[in-house]
């Protein structure tokens, strides 16, 4: 037998597959929850907005592979966002202080 349980790992609750043997008792549990959420509440708030999702969506399935895929934003739009290289961010450090040579706490 199996179904869904919460369990919480950490700061984050998850919603696990539990598997149990035929005493009924837990026997292995998914690797990694199907949907995290930041309190059991959050959990249960985002699975009614999926199910609210996948009834609405239920007569119109896409397919996998045949989605058209849209821009986000028009053109005269991404020119207005600045491209950040990550070699910047790195070299935008205080002094000789590098991600990989921390302040010393003298």
């Amino acid at each position: 037998m199996w179904n869904y349980r919460i369990i919480k790992k950490e700061n984050e609750y998850g919603l696990y597959e539990v598997f149990y043997n035929d005493d009924n008792e837990i026997s292995a549990h998914a690797e990694n929850p199907e949907v995290i959420g930041e309190s059991a509440e959050d959990l249960l708030t985002t699975l009614r907005l999926m199910l609210d999702d996948a009834q609405k969506s239920y007569y119109k399935i896409l397919e996998h592979g045949k989605i058209e895929f849209a821009p986000f934003c028009s053109e005269e739009e991404m020119e207005e966002f600045e491209a950040i290289d990550i070699r910047d961010l790195i070299n935008d450090t205080n002094l000789d202080q590098s991600l990989n040579n921390p302040p010393s706490d003298n």
